[in-house]
């Protein structure tokens, strides 16, 4: 195990280095950065100590021996780990020891500001907040994102929040989270068209992605039509190619191709010619889903029972 890794930093007490590790892999540990933060910081964060910095003299903590940008950081990243848990009064604290070092007309403060005012429920607050953020500078993304999540907890306001979301992705368009979200949005809306074109997104942003992959091939198979299934069966396939344990993508296979097979029979003799061997592919496929779903419950009680009568029917008439 390296030094330089968690919970080696967590063990030896290297409170900025857990800090700084958390920052730098940009990962969601609020309560690992409360416990180091307030140890780093000070367990009382309004003291403070003279330095030789007439202006710093009255801001830095007793505690600290941190330059200034480090103890910005350390502060700002304890503020955000605090709204995380609820904890307002540790936030407002941490604000208003930032307001001190920094100007709270800056753009950072007032996003800080408008996060806590969520936390604490004052939404409309919050929302004139990111509103003064968009008016200084219309691109700025954070204030965005926020005033998404705020719609986004809102009920009966789909449209404003899908509204909001697309106004966010115009300016940040390889954001492969913001179309995942934009997707899901939809989903929930049942425009699932929509919902496709924005996971064509995320799978363009990552395309080794194995659940992104399935997420597309669920969407192409629920608007259906020949043309969709087929393309739902390629996503679903390159899905399980990425992740063969991937179960969901197994059953979502052997339901596409399925359906597949039925809107063929349904068709015309010259289409059903024309797509003949589309529908050897898609009998293929079925069968070697029913088999590996058979094969993966075996010894798995009522359950494996079920598997087999159901993957039966699927390839009874092939």
């Amino acid at each position: 195990m390296s030094d330089t890794d968690l919970p080696s930093l967590v063990k030896k007490k290297d409170h900025l280095g857990v800090l700084r590790y958390i920052r730098t892999h940009k990962l969601r540990e609020p309560d690992l950065v409360i416990e180091h933060g307030k140890a780093l910081l000070g367990p009382e964060l309004t003291k403070n100590k003279p330095t030789s910095n007439p202006v710093l003299s009255i801001i830095l903590p007793i505690s600290s021996a941190l330059d200034e940008s480090e103890w910005l950081a350390a502060l700002e990243q304890l503020c955000l780990a605090s709204i995380d848990v609820h904890d307002d009064e540790l936030a407002s604290t941490c604000l208003s020891r930032i307001k001190t070092a920094v100007s709270p007309d800056s753009a950072r403060v007032r996003w800080l500001l408008g996060r806590c005012l969520e936390s604490s429920g004052d939404l409309a607050g919050a929302d004139e907040v990111y509103e003064g953020l968009l008016k200084d500078n219309p691109a700025n993304g954070m204030a965005l994102k926020r005033k998404y999540a705020i719609l986004r907890s809102q009920p009966g306001k789909e449209l404003e929040t899908r509204e909001a979301l697309n106004k966010y992705l115009e300016l940040n368009s390889g954001d492969a989270a913001g179309w995942a979200e934009l997707g899901d949005l939809c989903h929930d809306m049942g425009d699932y068209r929509a919902a496709t074109y924005a996971y064509e997104e995320v799978v363009l942003a990552s395309p080794l992605n194995s659940a992104a992959h399935c997420k597309l091939g669920e969407l192409y198979a629920t608007v259906g039509g020949r043309s969709n299934l087929k393309l739902a069966r390629k996503h679903l396939a390159q899905s399980l190619e990425l992740d063969p344990r991937n179960m969901r993508a197994l059953f979502a296979l052997v339901a596409a191709a399925g359906a597949y097979l039925d809107e063929c029979s349904k068709a015309g003799k010259s289409k059903r010619e024309a797509e003949e061997d589309d529908v050897e592919v898609a009998k293929e496929l079925v069968k070697f889903g029913a088999e590996k779903l058979i094969k993966a419950y075996q010894g798995k009680g009522r359950m494996a029972k079920l598997i087999e009568i159901v993957m039966k029917d699927q390839t009874g008439s092939l």
